[in-house]
């Protein structure tokens, strides 16, 4: 039992699964907790700023991708059940289980201690999808603040899954390089 907890199968797979489940299932119970609710950018702000500490980046990358894969999915399959916890329209539910699993595939990719470039392409890909899917919400209710937000972020998260995916494609065309010769 011991060299569960100390194995890495633990450490970047099922803790931050575990995590995660419960951060989805606080954050449906916070969401009706006023103080949280204003102040929930607060609160994702000082958790991210845990990404800037090298140390602590990666294990986040893992429990915000698991927590996303959680959230999405629970909100589409939600939906689909007639949950109060879904609400989402058509598309959006349809959507958001694509990026769910898209987010969990991510989080399945960079759970080992050198994680390959393409999980995080897969991420932020996801984001950049749901990105654009508050964007068109938004931009329905007219809000042209939040549309030209919703557009800023889409745009950084499809570079950065571009930029991710095109080093990814070269450290591969190099190793084949290095193989060949």
């Amino acid at each position: 039992m011991g060299s569960l907890w100390h194995s890495e199968a633990w450490r970047y797979r099922w803790l931050p699964l575990l995590l995660s489940a419960v951060g989805a299932v606080a954050l449906y119970w916070l969401q009706d907790v006023g103080i949280f609710r204003r102040h929930a950018l607060l609160l994702a702000l000082l958790v991210g700023m845990g990404f800037f500490y090298a140390p602590l980046r990666h294990p986040l990358l893992v429990l915000f991708s698991y927590g996303l894969s959680l959230y999405f999915l629970s909100k589409s399959l939600g939906t689909w059940a007639g949950a109060p916890f879904g609400g989402l329209g058509e598309l959006e539910r349809w959507l958001w289980a694509m990026i769910g699993l898209m987010c969990g595939l991510g989080a399945l990719g960079m759970g080992r201690p050198k994680p390959p470039r393409w999980p995080v392409a897969l991420l932020m890909f996801a984001l950049g999808l749901y990105f654009v899917t508050y964007t068109y919400s938004e931009g329905t209710r007219g809000n042209l603040l939040q549309v030209i937000a919703g557009t800023g972020l889409a745009t950084v998260a499809f570079t950065a899954a571009l930029a991710n995916a095109i080093e990814h494609w070269a450290r591969l065309r190099k190793t084949r390089k290095e193989v060949s010769y």
